[in-house]
Formats: C-alpha cells, structure tokens, sequence
C-alpha cells in the first residue's frame, strides 16, 4: 500500500474486489467471495486479498505501471534485507522474512518515514564506566525512505485495521494502536 500511496493512488482512491488471475495463480479473499468497489482503506481495513494484487498490476501517476519491481524496492528501502522473489503472491506477503525485518521495515510507517536500525547494544562503556560507543551518538542515523505524507497515512489506514477490521482483537483501552492482519 505505501508504494501505491507513492505512486499517486489515495486512501480514498478505488479499486474493484473482483477476480483476477497472473497466469494461472488467482487470488482469493478469505471470505471467498467480491466486495466490488472500495476505497484503499477499506481494502486494508477488512484485509481484502484480490485488491494488493491489483495494485501490483495497476497504473499510478503517468500511468506507469506499479509493479512488484517496485513494490521489493520500497521493502528493501525499509528495512526488508532477505531477497524477495518476484511472484504475484509478493503483494500478500506471501514469503517468509523475519519477524526482526518486518518490525523494522514497519517502524517507518510511525517514526514518520525514516527507516530505523535495529540494533541491541545501546551503550558500549570501559570497565571503569566510561562511555566509548552510544547508539544515539554514534549509530547509523535514520534516513528517508517514505514521503512524511505516506507514512501518516499508511498509519492511519493501519490504525483503521485496528480499530475497525480484522485487527480489532489488537485494540488497547486509551492507546491508539495501528496494524495489519494476514493469514501467513
């Protein structure tokens, strides 16, 4: 979805729920059947399978063609460093990265756009207590990887999942909490 969101679509732009094949593979949404036109984040929102997939096929800004390609550079951007096969199942996330690189990737989305560095050691100190190496001082600076707009937005929709769809059971009294459910 932030690809997309790159790419000139909106949380209020539409796209049809309605069967679509790659070859021989076609995606199916849990329910098994279409919702017709929706909104991004009423796609999200109720874990909609068919439209990620469309988008990966879809036209954005100039009517260039979005594709996976792009898709694999946005994650790898973010923080996704495993190789991601091009599949048309890529959308959905249907392959296997680390729970440490899906955290990382997604802590773009709240700290505004700029990729984070995970990491464990936040002080490095002499055995007399003096500080050689600090994370906040010396580690790898957070560069830009989303446009500030795209990361509100991709929490807004993903706040959505939360407080509307299918990730409702994630809902913590008086935090606002944003996510995104799957079936991987």
């Amino acid at each position: 979805y932030a690809t997309d969101l790159m790419n000139g679509f909106k949380q209020t732009s539409i796209v049809v729920d309605s069967p679509v094949c790659i070859g021989n593979w076609c995606p199916r949404n849990y329910s098994g059947g279409h919702s017709g036109a929706m909104t991004l984040i009423q796609a999200i929102t109720n874990s909609v399978n068919v439209i990620p997939v469309k988008l990966s096929i879809a036209l954005g800004n100039g009517n260039a063609k979005i594709g996976r390609a792009k898709i694999v550079e946005t994650a790898h951007k973010m923080g996704i460093r495993s190789a991601l096969p091009d599949t048309p199942s890529l959308p959905l996330g249907a392959d296997g990265i680390t729970v440490l690189e899906h955290t990382t990737a997604y802590a773009a989305f709240p700290n505004g756009g700029m990729a984070v560095e995970h990491h464990a050691v936040i002080d490095i100190r002499t055995a007399a207590g003096n500080l050689i190496w600090n994370f906040d001082r010396d580690g790898k600076k957070p560069v830009r990887v989303l446009p500030p707009q795209v990361a509100a937005d991709m929490v807004m929709m993903m706040n959505s999942v939360v407080e509307n769809g299918t990730g409702r059971r994630a809902q913590l009294d008086g935090i606002k909490v944003a996510g995104k459910t799957g079936t991987t």
